[in-house]
This record gives structure tokens, C-alpha cells and sequence, in this order.
């Protein structure tokens, strides 16, 4: 007990003094963007599925239209309507420093919605980013700047808010500034994971991980299987874990977690700020392949080659120990959320010297190794892939095979190593077409086969090849799609009550690319939710006249230019 007291006072002052270190964010005196008490459904941190999240996600109660504040004085540096990501979204600048970001708005202000619409008038186009001139848009602390929404990616009512650093728009922690939400819950440890690193490690005598679930006494937790552990070679560790505040039962991230092998301490990482540029690191900061597998999200403790993450405060050897000889060791593992409640998972384990002498064996016939830093290129006779460098998290032994397909493709299926392995940058795809007519050849896509759908990749045909990039290992075809997409009316247009008129508009295949309307042979503004394929217009009497008969008419088109038209007359 004595042992991990002293080990939780390290702990503490390794803590306060990285905090310390920062900028002392409680003198910026922010105030809260809503006027309702705050409650978190995500927190900064929190792992999405290629991301950290970049703010904090406020509660509205479940419904849109709470009023949004300025948290300071400055001025607004950017607006922008987006169908996916942030939606509609209010940028502001304060004379700090920061920014402040307020996403998934339904409405802006009456000044700021007349501005926009203006603008997307002036383009015929919904979406828009528009950044005004220093001081054009100038905002006061407590000035009610929008209300909040659904917009864009929003999986319900909320408004997503962040702070970033203005001059290289770094996004900060907002938790680190004066907003007042309550948080005495302590991280949950859910199962800890052991992973053996190379083909000589072993875990109990095999060269599996092994999956340990935890049980919690308080801010404690323990194996149910009480075994002592035996580890050789090259090890690591991982955790699934989450955090929670009061008053939500959101699943949100945690803030620090520490390992450390008899009191030296092996791996930090902290999570107070980070660049956009970082995010697709997060696939090789978690089990990628649990992710897949299961849905599971495991950070691990170690970190691979190419993985250049700035949260990672501290390590030894990448996180991954040596277990070289026959003793006891001791394995304190530390998570801490950003108000500084402290979980704490310690356990034995006996080091074993191995007498295992295997190597890692190559499988020369159908695997080739590829090399995180440099460009790899593989060709067969009919795929060939360009991987920029630093594509992979680490080296790489690659797989490829290929068959028939089972439907109507215009390719042999093509199976790009696996889907449990993550990659750091897009690569090149040039697949052979086999009977595909000239006549349609404009049609056709690289599609990825997943267990229940197809997913378009797109592409262009280039001397008898469908050329495109593509982010992920899996098996791959060439498709055609010559479908357009479908429009159906779901408003009563003989009572429009509520003064709009509503669309559904999908496309199974490549995906609504744009759309356009027009009321009486002129452009109107028609929004689009595309999480729920909501194309609607809200009736304007500055644009049309009522009380008379209008004419309407609807173009919608996929990503590969397939066209659908609708045409109708309406009384309003």
C-alpha cells in the first residue's frame, strides 16, 4: 500500500508539473456559449473513428434553436455551410489569441443569415466559406451569434465548440479554460491488453495478446483472473477505457494515461492540444484491427515508427519493454481525465528469459516487404499501386491476390492485403477493365466490397485502366453506375403550412454530387441534410411572391454525372 501511495504522489507531481508548464488558460476569463447549464456529450480528445475530437460537444436539451453566444469580444473570422462536418459554423477571433468555433448551428442571427444568404445567393450554391475583412463582423462578449442545431455530421441536437490557438489554428482543450462543469468521476478501465511485439515475445507461453478484463473498487481496478502473468521479449500494453463527467452518461476520453515497469516510468502520453494535420495518426494510436474486428477502441501504450503524434509527453524504447530476465516486475498503469481525478491499475508480472530462437518468416511467395519511409510501388498484370512514402505506420509485409467476381463487375475482384491494417496516407489504384463498353466507360468506378454494401471510390478511365486514390487495405472492383438518382416529394403542396417544401433525394451507388432548384425559372436556395437525404426550401417572400402559382424545378445529380429532373407547379 505504502509503495502505491508514493507511486500516485510521482504520479501527481509529474502531472502538476507538465500542467504548470503551459499557459495558464483560467486567466482568460471566456464565457459560456450557451445559457444553460453545461453538460458534455463528447469531450476534447475523445476518439472518433480516424480522429481526436477537436472541442466539446454541449448538450441543448434535445431540441435545436438555444441561443449561442460570443465567449469574448473580436470579430468573426470565418462562416461556413457545409452539408457534412461542422454545417453551419461561426468562426470568431479574440485579441488573446484564440478562436472560438461554434458548429452544427441551425440558424445564424438575423445580420449574419441576411449576410450569408446573400452570398449563396450571388453563387447559386448552398454550401459556402466566406472569411471577412479584419473588423468587418465585429462581436461583443454575451452577443447572441446563432442558434444552435443538427447541421452538417451532427448525430442530434447540440453545438459542438472548440478553441484554438488563432495563429496556426491548433485546437486547445477547452476544459482548460473557466466553464464551470462538474466532474468528481474518475476514468473507467475496462479490459487491459497484452500484446506480444515480435515472433519471439510470448504471454503466458504463446505469441497471442491476451485480453484481461478489469474490475473497479473505487478509483482502483484489478484482474478478475488474479494468475501471475509471465512475459518474455518485447512487450506492450493497451487499454479500453473511458471517462465520464457528472451528470451525462456520454462516453468521453480521457486526458493522460502513464505506464510504469518497478517505478520507472516507460510511456505518457497527454492530451491538451494537437494539430489537424495529427489526425490520421489515430489509426495507429489505437487497435486498428480491434477496431475493425469489434468496434472496440484501444489505445495502445506503444507507439509504431511512423506514428509522430505530438500527445506522446514521454517514453522509452516507444513504450514497449524488454522482459530479458527472470524476476517480478511491477506494472503501474495511470489514467487521469482533465479535472484531475485519478484511476490506477498495478499488477505483477515474471519476467521470463526466453530460449526461443525464432525468426520472423518471410513468405516470399505471395508477401513483399515494404518499407514505411520510402515510395513502394507494386504491379501485376492487372492492378498497379503507388504508395507515397510514410504511407505505413511501420514495415509492412504485403499481401495481394485476386479472383472473379460473384456480380456483374468489370474486373477481376483485387485483394489488397487486409482490412485490419491501417495506413497513414491515400495511395494510387489503376485496375484493369475487362468487357467494359466504350459507351459507358464514363460510368465507370472503383468499388470497395465490404460485408453488406459496395462503397464508391470513384476514379477515371485512363488507356484501359480505372485509375483513383484510396485510403484503406481491402478488396477492390470495377463497377458501373448508370442509375440516376431519385427524388420524391414528401410536402403536401396543396397546404404548405409551415411554408416549405420537402425533398427526399438519394442515390445508392456513387452519391448525390449537387443539386439546384429553381422557383419561377430563377435559383433558389435550397438546403441539404444529407444524414437523412433532406433536400427542402423554406418559402421567402423577399425571393417570391405570394398568394399566386409558382413553377418548380429540380435538378439532382450523383458523382458519376447521372441526372434526375423534377418538375412541378405550386400555389403559395
Amino acid at each position: 500500500m505504502q509503495y502505491k501511495k508514493l507511486s500516485l504522489l510521482f504520479y501527481l507531481l509529474l502531472l502538476t508539473s507538465v500542467t504548470h508548464s503551459q499557459i495558464n488558460y483560467t486567466e482568460i476569463n471566456f464565457r459560456s456559449p450557451v445559457d444553460i447549464p453545461i453538460y458534455l456529450a463528447g469531450n476534447f480528445g475523445e476518439i472518433r473513428s480516424t480522429h481526436f475530437h477537436a472541442g466539446i460537444d454541449i448538450k441543448t436539451q434535445g431540441v435545436i434553436g438555444k441561443k449561442i453566444y460570443a465567449v469574448e469580444d473580436g470579430y468573426i473570422s470565418r462562416l461556413k455551410i457545409s452539408v457534412n462536418s461542422y454545417g453551419k459554423t461561426i468562426y470568431i477571433n479574440h485579441p488573446n489569441g484564440y478562436t472560438t468555433v461554434y458548429g452544427h448551428l441551425n440558424r445564424f442571427n438575423p445580420k449574419l443569415d441576411k449576410l450569408v444568404k446573400e452570398i449563396q445567393y450571388q453563387n447559386n450554391e448552398f454550401e459556402m466559406n466566406y472569411f471577412p475583412k479584419h473588423g468587418e463582423l465585429l462581436v461583443k462578449k454575451g452577443d447572441k451569434i446563432g442558434y444552435s442545431g443538427n447541421s452538417g455530421s451532427s448525430q442530434g441536437p447540440h453545438l459542438h465548440f472548440e478553441v484554438r490557438e488563432t495563429v496556426d489554428q491548433i485546437p486547445v482543450n477547452p476544459l482548460f479554460f473557466n466553464f464551470k462543469i462538474a466532474d468528481n468521476i474518475a476514468p473507467v478501465l475496462y479490459n487491459l491488453i497484452i500484446y506480444p511485439l515480435d515472433k519471439n515475445s510470448e504471454i503466458n507461453g504463446n505469441n497471442t495478446s491476451l485480453h484481461l478484463k478489469l474490475k473497479q473498487t473505487e478509483n482502483e481496478f484489478s484482474f478478475y483472473d488474479t494468475s501471475l502473468i509471465s512475459l518474455s521479449g518485447k512487450i506492450g500494453f493497451g487499454l479500453e477505457m473511458n471517462d465520464f463527467l457528472n451528470n451525462s452518461r456520454n462516453k468521453c476520453g480521457i486526458y493522460t494515461l502513464s505506464i510504469s515497469v518497478d517505478s520507472i516510468l516507460i510511456y505518457k502520453h497527454l492530451i491538451d492540444k494537437f494539430s489537424f494535420n495529427e489526425s490520421g495518426y489515430v489509426k495507429s494510436h489505437i487497435d486498428y484491427a480491434e477496431k475493425v474486428k469489434s468496434k472496440k477502441t484501444i489505445q495502445k501504450a506503444f507507439i509504431s515508427p511512423n506514428n509522430k503524434m505530438s500527445i506522446y509527453k514521454f517514453n522509452v524504447n516507444n513504450g514497449v519493454y524488454n522482459f530479458n530476465k527472470d524476476s517480478l516486475h511491477n506494472i503501474q498503469i495511470v489514467a487521469s481525465d482533465v479535472s484531475g481525478n485519478i484511476s490506477e491499475l498495478s499488477f505483477n508480472v515474471k519476467g521470463i528469459l526466453s530460449n526461443c530462437t525464432n525468426q520472423i518468416v518471410s513468405d516470399s511467395i505471395d508477401r513483399l516487404v515494404m518499407n514505411w519511409e520510402t515510395e513502394n510501388i507494386f504491379k501485376e498484370d492487372e492492378i498497379e499501386l503507388h504508395f507515397p512514402k510514410q504511407s505505413f505506420f511501420d514495415t509492412l509485409h504485403f499481401k495481394y491476390s485476386k479472383s472473379k467476381s460473384s456480380f456483374n463487375a468489370y474486373s477481376n475482384v483485387h485483394h489488397i492485403h487486409n482490412i485490419y491494417t491501417a495506413l497513414n496516407k491515400s495511395y494510387s489504384i489503376s485496375i484493369k477493365t475487362l468487357d467494359l463498353p466504350t459507351e459507358i466507360s464514363n460510368k465507370a468506378f472503383i468499388a470497395e466490397l465490404l460485408e453488406d454494401e459496395i462503397n464508391s471510390i470513384g476514379g477515371e478511365v485512363i488507356n484501359g485502366y480505372i485509375v483513383s486514390e484510396v485510403s484503406t487495405f481491402g478488396d477492390f472492383v470495377v463497377s458501373i453506375d448508370t442509375i440516376s438518382p431519385e427524388i420524391e416529394l414528401i410536402s403536401d403542396l396543396k397546404n404548405l403550412k409551415n411554408n416549405k417544401i420537402d425533398f427526399l433525394i438519394t442515390d445508392d451507388l456513387t452519391g448525390i454530387k449537387s443539386f439546384n432548384g429553381y422557383i419561377d425559372n430563377s435559383w433558389a436556395l435550397f438546403e441539404y441534410d444529407q444524414k437523412n437525404d433532406l433536400l427542402f426550401y423554406d418559402m421567402d417572400e423577399e425571393k417570391i411572391e405570394r398568394g399566386s402559382e409558382h413553377e418548380l424545378e429540380l435538378f439532382v445529380i450523383d458523382n458519376n454525372d447521372n441526372v434526375t429532373t423534377y418538375y412541378t407547379n405550386f400555389h403559395w
